[in-house]
């Protein structure tokens, strides 16, 4: 199953390997939509909304949403953005880690988290997809290649 949640944050950026308009510095709204692949635990779901919430909020929006891209990336680009957020997401288990103690942590995944099984976890519940759009018509879809 696939389970899906979309965030927002505004930046800015200019890019700096492009000629045209978006080599000046301007701003987008971007959307970002996070897809996990899993197993529904006991408890009826994959995932809680709110602890993906969470960890998406820790890893990208606190460190991005309202500033500047240019800090981070050589060239901000759509495509290198996403790529640099699949790193940070990437490590799921690790990340589910820090939310042990939620009590909306499906048993099963807590057991694996406890018995250092976090090769059996991305069998519950993995990263699958990002999306990042620039514009609502405008975006970028990666799976890790």
């Amino acid at each position: 199953m696939l389970l899906s949640k979309d965030f927002t944050f505004d930046s800015a950026h200019f890019l700096t390997e492009y000629h045209g308009k978006c080599e000046h510095l301007h701003g987008h709204t971007y959307k970002l939509r996070v897809t996990v692949e899993g197993k529904v635990q006991s408890n009826g779901l994959l995932i809680d909304f709110g602890i993906l919430k969470k960890i998406v909020k820790e890893q990208i929006l606190d460190k991005y949403d309202h500033r500047c891209l240019n800090d981070f990336f050589d060239n901000p680009t759509a495509e290198n953005v996403v790529m640099e957020f699949w790193k940070l997401l990437e490590d799921l288990p690790s990340l589910l880690k820090a939310e042990a103690n939620d009590p909306n942590l499906p048993e099963e995944i807590k057991r694996l988290l406890k018995d250092e099984g976090s090769k059996d976890i991305n069998e519950e519940v993995r990263l699958y997809e990002l999306s990042l759009w620039e514009t609502p018509n405008s975006f970028v879809t990666y799976r890790g290649e």
